[in-house]
């Protein structure tokens, strides 16, 4: 096998070379979705595919960057222009379809690194479900949870109050995009937003990309923002995204070499009288 860290440039002779190695195809997953006025709409797809590049690249032994999903579920958003959404059980099962191709030839670890928030919850459960289904194991994470792995972290870039400097083309997501790509960002269009979610102080339902209240209350993004924006994209710098993006990078690489190496108890019936229908579900 040859030295490429990108999955789409193997051979399919490579491709049984890189399962015999055991490498790990990583799948980045965004979606286009408005970033208010100043971000491209690329965004999300855009952050989680440039972090799982540079960590393959970097650790090209281990890693193989797959072809990104660049649509995602974004329903919720469809009131700005722009935005495309898949249907939450087209996109489970699109995404279960590539981490089933890929056990199925072989591959034994495969990690997601997701870009866009909404995407969590099919995420999650697509990654159960193959890992239900095959005998892979699947790990799913967001660029952003890469980045907060050290939580003392934060404080050697983070200016925005919390909850909520950080939220939807953000500080942090802006500082991203000028680290990544500059000509991209339009700084004078940026503008601060105190969404309505969390500007009525309420202590069971708030909004930061960091964390969240107890209570989840998802609707029309159109409802809490008036331009898409949510959060304080005017303090964001190259040098904050930079710091952002090199954690995330340098926290991909190491828990891939945690993943490789851990092993996994079999799974154990407990039936005393053997099941005799499929699991349901």
């Amino acid at each position: 096998m040859g030295f490429t860290s990108r999955f789409e440039d193997l051979t399919w002779p490579e491709v049984n070379d890189a399962v015999s190695k055991g490498m790990i195809p990583v799948l980045p997953v965004g979606t286009m979705e408005q970033h208010g006025p100043h971000l491209p709409i690329k965004m999300d797809r855009w952050t989680a595919t440039e972090v799982v590049n540079e960590a393959a690249r970097k650790h090209r032994e281990r890693l193989l960057a797959m072809p990104p999903v660049s649509y995602g579920y974004t329903t919720h958003v469809m009131d700005f222009p722009g935005s495309i959404t898949i249907h939450h059980e087209t996109f489970i099962r699109y995404v279960v379809d590539i981490l089933k191709s890929l056990a199925y030839h072989g591959f034994k670890r495969i990690i997601i690194v997701n870009g866009h928030g909404s995407n969590v919850p099919p995420l999650d459960l697509a990654a159960r479900r193959a890992i239900l289904e095959t005998d892979a194991m699947v790990a799913m994470t967001s660029w952003w949870s890469l980045a907060a792995a050290n939580p003392s972290y934060m404080k050697k870039w983070r200016q925005s109050h919390f909850p909520g400097g950080c939220a939807h083309a953000c500080e942090a997501e802006t500082s991203m995009a000028l680290h990544m790509d500059a000509s991209l960002v339009q700084m004078d269009k940026a503008k601060d937003v105190e969404i309505e979610v969390n500007a009525v102080k309420s202590k069971y339902h708030w909004v930061d990309l960091w964390a969240a209240g107890p209570v989840a209350v998802t609707g029309w993004t159109s409802t809490y923002t008036e331009n898409g924006t949510a959060g304080e994209p005017s303090i964001a710098t190259k040098v904050k995204g930079r710091k952002l993006f090199t954690e995330a990078v340098k926290n991909l690489i190491e828990f891939s070499d945690e993943f490789a190496n851990r092993k996994y108890l079999p799974r154990k019936d407990h039936h005393v009288t053997k099941p005799t229908i499929p699991v349901p579900g």
